[in-house]
C-alpha cells in the first residue's frame, strides 16, 4: 500500500518576515501542524501542532541587498539560488555553493545544509552564510550569525526548520565571471568498484587546482527480458561503470566553444526527450539521461557545470528511490563507501528490493562540518560526501526491510565515526 497523500488544510502567501510573525501566531492558536516550504515543494518541517498547513515562501523571493564593498549580499529565504547568481554576475559576482537545479532556494539550501561540487574548497553553503533573520515558534523574530549568537545560529541551520522558520540570509559571494570562465573536464573511467573508490580517495584527499570534482558511480541489477523465439527469459549481466571528473581552468578558443555550443543543445534535448518519455517505454531513454552525466562534457563553463544535473539527470529520475548521503572522514572514507555499496546490493539481492543502485561523491572541508564534528565528540576531519540513490522496484520497500537498512547505516555511522547528510 502507498502513503496516503497529505492535504493541506491551508497555504499561506507571507510576502514579508511580518506577514510570517501573523501566520506563525495564528497557526499556534488554532493548533495547527504548520509545514514551512520555500518554493514549490516542502524542503522544511516547522511542526506546530498536530493539524496540517503550508506556509509557502516563495513570494518571499527578494534579493534585498548587495554589498559589493564586503562582497555580501542580503536575500529573503525564498529568493532562488539561480535568481541570486544572476544578479550577482552582474556586478562580477557569484555563490560559491550552489545546488545544481534553478529552483532551489536560499532558505531551504541552508536547512539541509547545502554541498556543491565546488564544496572541496568552499565548503558547504551553510559556510557561506554570515548572519540569517528567524521566526521562533512563538512568532517572535530573531536574528544570529557566525559571530553573534552562533550557538542559536548553529542550532537554527542545523535543525532543518523546526527551530525556526529562516525568514532572511545574508551570504558570502566570492569575485567569478560564471558564464565566462572555461573548465575543461579531465575524466577518468572504471569499470570495478575498488579502482572507482581507490581513484576518488586520492582526489578527495588531494584536490589540488580543480575548480569542481565529482564521481559517480552506477551498478544496475541483472536485467530479465522476454525471449524472442518461445517461453521464458534471458537474463542479461548487470552494469557497473563510473567515472570521476575533475574540472580545471581552461583558456577558450573558438574550437572550444564550439564543442560547448553543440554539448550543450545536446544535453538540452535529451532532458527534454527524456522528460517527456514516460512508462516502461521511455526507460531506456530516461537511462540514456542519466549515462549522459557519466560522460561530462569535455569543455564547459562554471555555469554549465553548476547546472549539469538539471539539463539532464533530473528528467530520468521518475519513480520511487531510497536516498541517503553520508559524510565520511577521510580516513574511513573507503571503509564508509564499501559499507554502504555493500549493505545496498545484500539487500538487492536478497529481496529484489531494487534495480539501479548509483552513488555521488565529492570533497568536503567545511568548518560548519568541522564544528558539528566536536559538538558529538568527534574528532575534527575533511569529509568526502557519499550520496546513494537507490531506486525501488514498483512494490513497496517492506517498512521492516527499511527499519533494518536505517539500522546499517546507523551502525556504519557510528563504527566510522561519518555524519548522516539529509539529501
Amino acid at each position: 500500500m502507498g502513503t496516503p497523500q497529505t492535504v493541506f488544510s491551508e497555504e499561506y502567501l507571507p510576502r514579508d518576515t511580518a506577514d510570517v510573525v501573523r501566520t506563525v501566531r495564528d497557526s499556534r492558536d488554532r493548533s495547527e501542524r504548520l509545514t514551512v516550504c520555500g518554493g514549490e515543494q516542502t524542503e522544511e518541517s516547522f511542526g506546530l501542532a498536530d493539524q496540517r498547513a503550508v506556509l509557502s515562501l516563495r513570494k518571499m523571493n527578494a534579493v534585498l541587498d548587495i554589498n559589493l564593498g564586503r562582497r555580501m549580499v542580503r536575500v529573503q529565504a525564498g529568493a532562488k539560488l539561480s535568481e541570486i547568481d544572476r544578479r550577482l554576475a552582474a556586478h562580477g559576482l557569484g555563490l560559491p555553493v550552489v545546488g545544481d537545479h534553478r529552483d532551489i532556494t536560499a532558505g531551504g539550501f541552508a536547512s539541509v545544509g547545502g554541498v556543491s561540487t565546488a564544496s572541496h574548497r568552499y565548503g558547504m553553503f551553510i559556510d557561506q552564510i554570515a548572519d540569517l533573520e528567524y521566526v521562533d515558534p512563538d512568532g517572535r523574530i530573531g536574528t544570529c550569525g557566525r559571530s553573534h549568537h552562533t550557538e542559536r545560529f548553529h542550532r537554527i541551520l542545523g535543525a532543518g526548520g523546526r527551530a525556526g522558520i529562516i525568514t532572511a540570509l545574508t551570504l558570502d559571494a566570492v569575485e567569478v565571471d560564471k558564464d565566462h570562465t572555461w573548465l575543461t573536464t579531465d575524466a577518468d573511467r572504471f569499470l570495478d568498484f575498488d579502482s572507482f573508490v581507490e581513484h576518488a580517495t586520492t582526489e578527495i584527499t588531494n584536490p589540488g587546482s580543480a575548480a569542481l570534482q565529482v564521481g559517480r558511480w552506477v551498478d544496475t541489477a541483472p536485467l530479465k527480458v522476454a525471449r524472442p523465439v518461445g517461453t521464458g527469459q534471458v537474463t542479461l549481466g548487470a552494469v557497473r561503470f563510473g567515472q570521476w571528473s575533475s574540472l580545471y581552468p581552461a583558456t577558450p578558443t573558438r574550437g572550444l566553444r564550439a564543442r560547448r555550443e553543440v554539448g550543450s543543445r545536446t544535453r538540452k534535448s535529451l532532458g527534454a526527450i527524456a522528460s517527456a518519455a514516460g512508462g516502461r517505454a521511455g526507460m531506456p531513454v530516461r537511462n540514456a539521461a542519466a549515462g549522459a552525466l557519466m560522460f561530462a562534457p569535455k569543455v564547459l563553463t562554471i555555469r554549465d557545470a553548476e547546472y549539469l544535473a538539471d539539463t539532464v539527470i533530473s528528467s530520468s529520475e521518475r519513480g520511487p528511490a531510497y536516498r541517503v548521503g553520508v559524510f565520511a572522514p577521510l580516513a574511513n572514507y573507503g571503509s564508509v563507501f564499501y559499507g554502504l555499496h555493500d549493505l545496498f546490493a545484500e539487500h538487492r539481492e536478497r529481496t529484489g528490493c531494487f534495480t539501479v543502485i548509483s552513488a555521488m561523491t565529492y570533497g568536503v572541508r567545511s568548518p560548519y562540518l568541522r564544528a558539528e564534528a566536536a559538538a558529538r565528540g568527534l574528532a575534527a576531519a575533511d569529509y568526502g560526501l557519499i550520496t546513494f540513490t537507490c531506486r525501488l522496484r514498483p512494490s513497496a520497500l517492506p517498512s521492516e526491510q527499511l527499519r533494518e537498512i536505517v539500522a546499517g547505516i546507523d551502525d556504519i555511522c557510528r563504527s566510522e565515526q561519518a555524519l548522516r547528510y539529509s539529501v
